[in-house]
C-alpha cells in the first residue's frame, strides 16, 4: 500500500505531521521530519526544486496549506554514497518520490505545486533537450519519458496517491454533466474537485496524461507550455528609486485602480484578489488621468509567493525604451526573492556549507524564475539580458480530484 505523509503548514512555516514517519528515527526513538529537513532536502536539489522551495519559504501560509509526500530521502546520504545520477536508466522504483504543496485557499489561482524525483533527470527525454516548445501538450509527451515501465508505474501511482489526499469540500449535485460542463460551472468555486495544478514540470504533466489514459477525465484544459527561465537575483540595494526613467514617467506600484487594466492585458491573473496578494514594481505616466486616477501604468511586473517574476508587461506605445528590463531589475532589487536565513524555513547551515564547498561562491546566488510563452520573444530577451536561461517547460492544468481518487483506488468520494 502506498505510504503518504501529510504535513500541515503552520503560520510560522513549520510543518506538523499527524503521526511519526516510519523509518525516520534517531537515538531518542522515532521522530517526525522537521521543517528544516524538508527545506534542506529541497535546497540540495536546486534549481529543479526552486518553485516548491520558494513557495514554502516565501509564500503566504494560508489556513489548510498542506505538504503531501511519499517518504523522502531527507537525511544526508552516507559518506561516499553516490548522489542522484542524471542517467534515467539507473533509477529504480524504490528511488521514486513525489511531493505536493497544496493551498486550496489560493483559489481561483494555482492550488497545487509538485516536485517529483523524475524531474531530477531532466534533459533525457527528446522534448527536454530544447529549445522551448511552442504548443506541445502533455498528452503528446507521455510516450517520450525515458524511464522503465516499472518506474513509470511507480511514479504514476505515487502521483495519484498524493493527489487523492487533497481535500474536497464542495461538489456539484445538480445532476450528471460532462467534465467540460462541470469545469465550466465550478472552476471558480472554492473547494470543488476541479482545481488548478500550476508550474507543472513537463515530466509530471506527462505522468498525469499517462494516468488519464486518453479519457480526458483527469487532465482538463491544459495550457500551452511556459518556458521556465531561471536567473540570478542581485543583492537588494534598498534604494527607493530604480533606474532613471524617460521624462514624463515615474516609479510606482500597482494598486486597485490598475487591476482592471492589468487583467485586460494578462490572461493568467484570474481575479483582483490574486493581484492584491502580489508585490509589484511599476512605471507609470506622471500626469494623472482625467477621472482623477493616477497616471496609467505603462510597465509593470509582480513578485509572486513562489519566487517567480510574473506578468511582465510594457504598453505597446512605450516599448523599445528599456522599460521591461528596468521594471524587472527594480523588482529584483527590492529583496523580495531572498530566502530566510534562519528559522524553520531556512536550509540548515550544514547544507549551506555543503553547497558552498561544492559550488563555491555560486552557491550564495539567490535564484528566481519566470514562466514565458515561446511566442513572447520580448520577455524572453528581457530575462536573457538579466542572466536568465531556459531550463524546462511547465503547464497549468485543471485536475478532477474525484477522478484522481478513482485512479488511486479510493472509491469513497
Amino acid at each position: 500500500m502506498l505510504e503518504v505523509q501529510v504535513y500541515a503548514v503552520q503560520p510560522n512555516g513549520e510543518f506538523v505531521l499527524e503521526s511519526p514517519v516510519p523509518g525516520c528515527a534517531d537515538e531518542k526513538g522515532p521522530s517526525p521530519y522537521s521543517s528544516v529537513d524538508v527545506i534542506s532536502f529541497l535546497t540540495r536539489r536546486l534549481p529543479r526544486s526552486l518553485p516548491v522551495l520558494r513557495l514554502l519559504q516565501l509564500g503566504p501560509k494560508n489556513p489548510g496549506t498542506l505538504v503531501i509526500t511519499t517518504p523522502l530521502p531527507l537525511r544526508k546520504p552516507a559518506e561516499g554514497k553516490e548522489k542522484e545520477k542524471q542517467d534515467p536508466t539507473t533509477i529504480r522504483p524504490e528511488d521514486v518520490w513525489t511531493m505536493l504543496v497544496v493551498d486550496r485557499a489560493s483559489h481561483p489561482a494555482t492550488e497545487i505545486w509538485s516536485f517529483s524525483s523524475l524531474e531530477m533527470y531532466h534533459g533525457a527525454a527528446p522534448h527536454e533537450k530544447g529549445p522551448q516548445k511552442a504548443s506541445v501538450l502533455p498528452n503528446t509527451l507521455k510516450n517520450e519519458l525515458p524511464f522503465s515501465e516499472e518506474v513509470l508505474n511507480t511514479a504514476t501511482s505515487q502521483l495519484m496517491g498524493v493527489i487523492s489526499q487533497i481535500p474536497v469540500t464542495w461538489r456539484d449535485t445538480t445532476g450528471t454533466k460532462s467534465p467540460a460542463e462541470l469545469l465550466a460551472n465550478v472552476r471558480h468555486t472554492p473547494g470543488s474537485p476541479y482545481c488548478l495544478f500550476g508550474n507543472t514540470h513537463s515530466t509530471v504533466a506527462a505522468l498525469l496524461a499517462r494516468a488519464d489514459a486518453g479519457t480526458g477525465a483527469l487532465v482538463l484544459d491544459p495550457s500551452v507550455p511556459y518556458g521556465k527561465y531561471v536567473f540570478p537575483v542581485p543583492a537588494a540595494k534598498g534604494e527607493k528609486d530604480g533606474p532613471r526613467l524617460p521624462e514624463g514617467l515615474i516609479w510606482s506600484t500597482i494598486g486597485p485602480d490598475d487591476y482592471a487594466d492589468v487583467m485586460a492585458v494578462n490572461k493568467i491573473i484570474r481575479s483582483p484578489s490574486t493581484l492584491a496578494k502580489l508585490q509589484s514594481a511599476a512605471i507609470r505616466e506622471a500626469a494623472p488621468r482625467l477621472e482623477g486616477k493616477p497616471g496609467k501604468a505603462v510597465a509593470f511586473a509582480f513578485a509572486a509567493g513562489d519566487g517567480s517574476v510574473r506578468t511582465l508587461h510594457v504598453d505597446p506605445a512605450y516599448r523599445r525604451q528599456g522599460l521591461a528590463k528596468a521594471v524587472v531589475a527594480k523588482l529584483l532589487g527590492m529583496g523580495l526573492f531572498e530566502p530566510p536565513r534562519g528559522g524553520p524555513l531556512a536550509a540548515s547551515q550544514e547544507v549551506l556549507d555543503e553547497l558552498l564547498a561544492q559550488n563555491g561562491d555560486q552557491a550564495r546566488t539567490t535564484l528566481a524564475f519566470a514562466g514565458i510563452e515561446e511566442s513572447n520573444t520580448g520577455s524572453i530577451r528581457t530575462f536573457q539580458a538579466l542572466g536568465g536561461k531556459w531550463l524546462w517547460d511547465v503547464y497549468w492544468i485543471y485536475l478532477d480530484l474525484d477522478r484522481a481518487r478513482e485512479l488511486a483506488g479510493d472509491k469513497s468520494s
